[in-house]
């Protein structure tokens, strides 16, 4: 059960990491930017918190694998 509490934890502080990195450029640092380059870094955000995300919970599931 350890194991998958810290994941749970860990997932649950990426998340909001990611929600707050989000909002800080949405209210700072966007105006410096044009709206295809703000899509773009949220974009490749979120794609960097998925593959942190997947990568911790691939190896909880690779446990399982028969």
């Amino acid at each position: 059960m350890m194991g998958i509490r810290w994941r749970v934890v860990g997932s649950i502080f990426i998340l909001v990491g990611w929600l707050v990195f989000v909002l800080i450029h949405a209210a700072f640092w966007a105006r410096g930017f044009d709206p295809f380059q703000n899509i773009v870094i949220v974009l490749v955000s979120f794609l960097i918190a998925g593959g942190f995300l997947g990568a911790m919970w691939a190896a909880w599931g690779m446990r399982f694998l028969r």
